[in-house]
């Protein structure tokens, strides 16, 4: 297949419309009204509304009347595969001339939304919703555009489990947020990222339709345990810029409060060597972002302390 790269402000929005889109399946499931209501309403434009649009004219496909049509199944299951490549990680680079398509978001949804238009069975293959529809469309689609199927990008993140190695140690203290302090932010990035792998791969079909499973008679505990497990470690509000950590179960308060400040902690010296590598002048101490202040004298020094310390640590040669 011939590779179509989508404009750039398509490309860059429609990993944006997948969540709105289960959203909408919330309260569709709930109000029972047509998705055209919504529509002209004007909740889908213009950021959720251009990467549908554009999904709807590369598959020869019309808008459809309810939340639950086979056409919105398809197209979050696009969206799910083109943001979830596995080459680079966890699979190898094979052919480093198709590195780009195969990785490349735009890419993959233009390439996907095309196979999807040349085998138009799939149009209707989503009535379910269910895991089984999941891996029979992904990978149909993924076969005609020579991508991995999903699942085997899955199974080799779950396969690093089970030897109780590091990668088992690194779960443990994702079990129980009492991360070793060494690359503390890499390790919940990583350890998170295994944890949604495991997860779904049991259920890829909440992962990729949750709003179909979040409400109405398809919801059940599991799709509630899954949805509370895999929501954001921090999250803002409407009346200030600071980040406030969410209370997860299971994590002691201790061990959250241990979590936030060496995570950030750990952000804070990255984002100070970034600019001694990469900018001129004087350092930018501008961390309103995490505390919602635009005065942060003892953020700073920690700051400060934490880079020099680091630094040393680097430059130091081992005894």
């Amino acid at each position: 297949m011939r590779a179509h790269l989508t404009p750039t402000s398509a490309s860059s929005r429609y990993s944006k419309a997948r969540p709105a889109f289960a959203k909408f399946s919330i309260w569709h499931r709930q109000a029972a009204e047509l998705l055209q209501t919504y529509r002209e309403q004007g909740y889908f434009a213009p950021v959720y509304v251009d990467s549908f649009e554009l999904f709807l004219v590369l598959t020869g496909t019309e808008w459809p009347e309810r939340y639950d049509s086979p056409i919105v199944g398809l197209f979050l299951l696009i969206c799910d595969l083109a943001i979830n490549p596995t080459r680079g990680f966890p699979l190898d680079i094979e052919f480093f001339e198709d590195f780009i398509r195969d990785v490349d978001p735009g890419a993959r949804f233009t390439r996907l939304c095309l196979a999807a238009a040349e085998t138009p069975e799939l149009a209707q293959a989503v009535q379910n919703f269910s895991a089984q529809e999941y891996e029979h469309v992904a990978a149909r689609l993924s076969e005609r555009c020579g991508y991995d199927d999903p699942r085997t990008g899955l199974a080799a993140v779950v396969g690093l489990l089970g030897d109780k190695g590091p990668v088992d140690a690194l779960m443990e203290e994702h079990r129980t947020f009492n991360y070793a302090g060494v690359n503390m932010p890499v390790r919940v990035l990583v350890s998170h990222f295994i944890a949604f792998c495991r997860d779904k791969q049991r259920s890829p079909e909440f992962f990729c339709w949750p709003g179909i499973w979040m409400a109405g008679d398809n919801f059940n505990p599991e799709a509630g345990s899954l949805f509370v497990t895999h929501l954001s470690l921090f999250q803002d509000r409407g009346d200030t810029e600071q980040i406030f950590p969410r209370a997860v179960r299971g994590r002691s308060p201790e061990n959250i409060k241990k979590l936030v400040n060496t995570f950030f902690g750990g952000m804070l010296v990255f984002d100070l060597a970034l600019q001694w590598v990469l900018e001129p002048g004087p350092f930018r101490y501008d961390f309103k972002w995490l505390t919602g202040k635009s005065e942060n004298a003892a953020l700073i020094a920690l700051a400060s302390d934490s880079s020099r310390s680091t630094t040393a640590r680097i430059l130091t040669p081992a005894l």
